[in-house]
């Protein structure tokens, strides 16, 4: 469309009159709903106001009408009563109906509530007493189920009243600073309806000077210009006006008064430059050089913005095009560094011996890139280079825009002596290669002549040095074999050692542990708050001395190097949910964030010994949460790293913002009784077992732990295990060795009662139990809180007192059968018993403190029906024993 100046300036000055003709209409009609809205809003709260007012006041006639009927029997105080119900009920269902807001028709709800059910209370107790006319009971009824309800009418109108106060009060604010804001908006527009005409003329009156100082600039500049006059430049002016016809005119006269020069001068760029390139390659010494310098020179001067120089190697069949330089080249899926003949459009070209041009080059076919980016180009040119009619290289171009004629044929001369050049530096290069070759290995042999006289003069010296190594050997390998047997008996022993001291410390800290906890539960309530923390305390620090041996007897069946493994599927989401469900109540009682993280790229289950690995787990998240004392701990499970030095490993991560470790102390820290804070007056407590213990389990495992950490800052403890992932069939491999050293067997899993409640019924009541210990501190502990639970409670000090009892009580329900017995011990007792007619399918649970790794399977062997090693906790102990007893019941 074509705009005079005329025009346009007549348009501007119409928009502008329109746009603020429009500006008014708005804010008028704006004010004007604002005001009707606002109105309209205010009366309604205005009216909800005084109908909550006359709410307030039938609120506290209504109690006062019927306590006054109640008292004197006067008729006109139950008029005033039913009077006041029917203008209570009247006015809630008219408030309700006015109230919009959910929040607030929600508070007057409650009132309505109430004032229905004293209205409805009230007529209860007038039928009550019309029919009983019993006084009395009508005023009791009055105060305990009318009054407090009248009572509650009153501040519940009272604060609804204040409510909407409170909402009238916040609507005129509303609507004053609405009207404000409509103004402050109304001035806005005014100033930048000013500005806009301001603007526009501003921008006319620019538009129409600058393509004026174009054209002058453009004519002024061509006649003072002596280097220009040979092509007469154009005038950038596309404004369709009066203007734009001068700069038209002006562009053609320009186009056909340069037609006539551009040949020239094409022809004499061509000259010029076809001899500066000749001039470059002249003293170059070598290929790589010289391709170099010819594709670096050439590609800008056709204005292309990519180039590959492949050079032809081998003879007959084996021809082949190698990459030796680039221009702009990027290392990328695409393309290749060498063709043989025939093979792409390299190939193509050299085969043919004709160059090959593409017009319309595919989008993903290269990408010619920058520091700002990359974009495909728009043309290809694949050109051979020739020497006495045989092709002896090729050259592949690309660039944005299309191939002129005149850049064609630069090509063309430039590659005719390019040729020549080629095969001149090729020969003398040939020869400089044979005659480098040839002294080579002249040196070569001379070095290897030298080699085997020295190498014969060190063979005879170890032979004869062989002869004595021998004889060290032997002697050596017996002294390792007697050593290896002192090994075996010294581990021996201290298994046997351990195991004994376990018995011995278990038997006394299970009756401490029980007694501990009944004092600490406080069931009957005689002992105050002091002497409860006092039994805490000692049953903390008993399940600290269970741990400590629990630690020690790992510490040495791990040393030994005889540990079982049994290695099976484990499931990764398995262990990302046991460590939650395991410290979640940790983190949520330190006031730390806690997180599991699985990458995605992770096998569903790998195969390892899941005990293990979940015992150095709880290890390492225990360590973690001791240490941190603010911010996050985080498990995240993902593949090893490529440098690690398990390939493929899967890793487990423990991710701290804790005190951190310092440089020096990051190896002591996996020695047994050592951490990072290690003074004699430590802060954090433990004793140092759990990171040698794990490491060595690690290691046992194939993998290995790893620690990073910053001081301060935090700590990651990486544990690697190898990527034994599990097949389609899912079959685990097992990996048996032989144990040495005594553990404490785990405990066997028992579906627990939902709460301490389920386990106090008729169960317990009156049953029967038999404890069979020669210890009477246990026997002791463990009767008290039998007791508890109201059950008849027998002891016997060794197996033949056991034997006794149960003859002289048969109705027993349940033995509680310790293992290491005088006279006879528990699995000679419990064979005997089982031969017992009667007692067959007696509940017997063997209670063991030496807790060998065989224990269980001998006891149940024996007719044990279950198994517990000592310390029992009392709740594990009720639980096992209520589900044998609630078996009998069934």
């Amino acid at each position: 469309m074509r705009f005079t100046i005329r025009s346009k300036l007549l348009i501007s000055f119409l928009s502008v009159a329109f746009f603020v003709a429009g500006v008014n209409i708005t804010a008028y009609i704006f004010n004007d709903k604002l005001n009707k809205s606002f109105d309209k809003l205010l009366d309604q709260r205005v009216a909800v106001l005084n109908k909550s007012t006359e709410i307030q006041y039938l609120a506290v006639q209504q109690t006062n009408s019927l306590r006054g009927y109640l008292l004197t029997q006067d008729p006109e105080f139950l008029d005033e009563l039913r009077s006041s119900n029917a203008a209570m009920t009247g006015f809630t269902s008219e408030v309700e109906d006015l109230i919009v807001r959910p929040e607030v028709k929600e508070s007057f709800q409650e009132l309505a509530n109430t004032d229905a059910s004293f209205v409805r209370s009230s007529e209860q107790l007038l039928v009550n007493l019309e029919r009983d006319h019993d006084q009395a009971s009508a005023l009791a009824y009055f105060k305990t189920t009318v009054l407090p309800l009248g009572e509650k009418l009153g501040p519940l109108s009272q604060q609804f009243v204040k409510h909407q106060q409170q909402l009238l009060e916040e609507d005129r604010a509303d609507n004053a600073s609405m009207v404000n804001f409509v103004n402050t908006l109304t001035s806005m527009l005014t100033i930048i309806t000013f500005l806009l005409t301001l603007l526009i003329g501003l921008l006319l009156s620019h538009r129409i000077t600058s393509n004026l100082f174009k054209i002058t600039s453009v004519i002024t500049g061509f006649t003072n210009d002596s280097k220009a006059a040979s092509t007469i430049p154009h005038i950038d002016v596309r404004s369709q006006d009066e203007i734009g016809d001068i700069a038209r005119s002006f562009n053609q006269m320009a186009i056909t008064l340069n037609k006539y020069s551009i040949l020239e001068q094409e022809q004499r760029w061509l000259e010029t430059n076809v001899a500066d390139m000749a001039t470059k390659l002249q003293g170059v010494n070598n290929l790589e050089s010289l391709a170099q310098l010819f594709i670096t020179s050439i590609t800008p001067l056709v204005e292309a913005s990519y180039g590959v120089f492949y050079l032809k190697d081998g003879t007959g069949r084996r021809h082949q095009l190698n990459k030796l330089a680039s221009y702009a080249y990027q290392q990328s899926a695409i393309g290749a560094d060498s063709f043989k003949n025939g093979e792409g459009l390299v190939g193509q070209a050299a085969i043919e011996g004709r160059t090959i041009l593409l017009t319309n080059v595919p989008p993903d076919y290269i990408h010619i890139a920058s520091g700002l980016g990359k974009a495909s180009p728009a043309s290809l040119l694949i050109m051979p280079i020739h020497f006495e009619e045989q092709v002896v290289a090729v050259i592949e171009l690309a660039s944005f825009g299309s191939f002129t004629g005149i850049q064609q044929s630069l090509l063309q001369q430039t590659s005719t002596h390019l040729g020549s050049v080629l095969s001149s530096i090729a020969g003398r290069m040939q020869v400089e290669q044979l005659l480098a070759e040839s002294q080579v290995l002249t040196e070569e042999l001379q070095t290897q002549s030298e080699e085997l006289r020295g190498i014969n003069e060190k063979l005879e010296e170890q032979y004869k040095n062989s002869e004595q190594k021998t004889k060290e050997l032997e002697k050596t390998q017996t002294q390792l074999e007697e050593k290896a047997s002192q090994l075996s008996l010294s581990s021996q022993y201290k298994s046997e050692f351990l195991a004994n001291m376990s018995h011995e410390l278990r038997t006394p800290l299970n009756s401490l542990l029980i007694l501990s906890n009944i004092l600490a539960t406080n069931t009957e309530g005689n002992l105050n708050d002091h002497q409860v923390k006092y039994a805490h305390t000692i049953h903390q620090s008993g399940n600290d001395l269970l741990q400590l041996i629990n630690d020690i007897l790992d510490l040495a069946k791990v040393e030994a190097g005889k540990i079982d493994l049994v290695h099976g599927k484990v499931c990764l989401h398995d262990i990302s949910d046991y460590s939650e469900q395991q410290f979640f109540p940790v983190a949520r009682q330190k006031g730390l964030k806690f997180s599991t993280v699985l990458d995605a790229d992770l096998p569903e289950a790998l195969i390892t010994d899941e005990q293990r690995l979940l015992q150095i787990i709880k290890n390492l998240l225990s360590n973690a949460f001791k240490f941190t004392e603010r911010g996050e701990v985080k498990l995240h499970i993902h593949r090893a790293r490529k440098d690690a030095k398990i390939r493929n490993g899967i890793a487990f991560s423990i991710i701290d913002t804790g005190i951190g470790i310092p440089g020096e102390k990051r190896e002591m820290i996996f020695q047994a009784f050592q951490q990072a804070d290690g003074t004699t007056n430590r802060k954090y407590g433990g004793t140092g077992l759990g990171l040698s213990i794990s490491s060595n389990m690690a290691n046992l495992l194939g993998g290995s732990i790893h620690v990073s950490s910053v001081t301060g800052k935090g700590s990651v403890f990486t544990l690697v295990l190898p990527s034994d992932e599990a097949g389609e069939n899912g079959s685990p491999s097992a990996l048996h060795q032989e144990s040495a050293a005594a553990i404490a067997e785990p405990e066997l899993t028992v579906e627990m009662p939902q709460s301490a409640d389920e386990l106090e019924d008729a169960v317990w009541i009156g049953k029967k139990i038999l404890i069979v210990d020669d210890d009477m501190r246990n026997i002791y502990a463990t009767t008290i809180a039998l007791e508890s639970k109201q059950v008849e409670v027998l002891f016997a000090e060794n197996g033949l007192q056991c034997l006794k009892v149960v003859k002289e009580h048969p109705d027993v329900d349940l033995v509680l059968m310790d293992i290491m017995l005088p006279e006879m011990d528990g699995y000679e007792t419990m064979r005997t018993i089982r031969q017992m007619p009667g007692f067959g399918s007696l509940p017997i649970i063997a209670l063991t403190a030496k807790a060998m790794k065989d224990d269980k399977d001998k006891c149940l062997e024996a007719g044990a029906s279950d198994y517990m090693s000592k310390p029992v906790k009392l709740e594990q102990l009720f639980a096992r024993i209520h589900s044998w007893l609630s078996r009998q019941v069934d």
